[in-house]
């Protein structure tokens, strides 16, 4: 039986297998298909199933070459950071989880249960500044008394012909 917090596959729930976290992929080269594997918690080996997981990947598969700064090798300790050719696209952050039988796998640590977090009230709107409503009340006075003079603008500028380069310098 898994232990709690740790969620199977369905293909991996029926072979009865667990799986231990190895590591994170901190980029995806796609023109080659390589996964570019940071090793954080475990160690890797040619041979050994990984499953690649993220929020929109889901990807089991054997690990047929490791390259370490494009040198071929056949395992890959933990602190590492290793390339794995991939058979579909996966994503940075995505977790890389080895596949182990039941009694290979580590019993997994346990863990102090989790209190219940309250939900946060939704932030309060922020206030206004005093002087934009300073400026909104002047725009209302101005719009209700038509009879109040406007300032004399200048004439408006002549728009160069879009096609001529130099008139457009000239009324800049």
């Amino acid at each position: 039986m898994p232990q709690p917090g740790t969620f199977l596959s369905r293909a991996t729930h029926v072979r009865s297998m667990e799986r231990k976290k190895v590591g994170e992929v901190f980029h995806f080269f796609g023109h080659i298909g390589v996964a570019a594997i940071k090793l954080t918690d475990g160690s890797l080996a040619v041979g050994d199933t990984v499953q690649i997981q993220g929020p929109t990947t889901n990807l089991e598969q054997p690990v047929d070459s490791l390259q370490i700064e494009h040198g071929a090798v056949s395992n890959a300790a933990q602190g590492q950071e290793v390339g794995m050719k991939v058979r579909d696209r996966v994503r940075e952050k995505d977790f890389v989880y080895k596949l182990v039988g039941p009694s290979e796998a580590a019993p997994a640590p346990k863990t102090a249960a989790r209190k219940p977090v309250a939900k946060k009230a939704p932030p309060k709107k922020a206030r206004p500044k005093k002087r934009t409503e300073k400026k909104r009340a002047a725009k209302k006075r101005r719009a209700k008394s038509p009879t109040r003079a406007r300032k004399a603008s200048r004439a408006p500028r002549k728009r160069a012909r879009p096609s001529s380069r130099k008139s457009r310098r000239r009324s800049r």
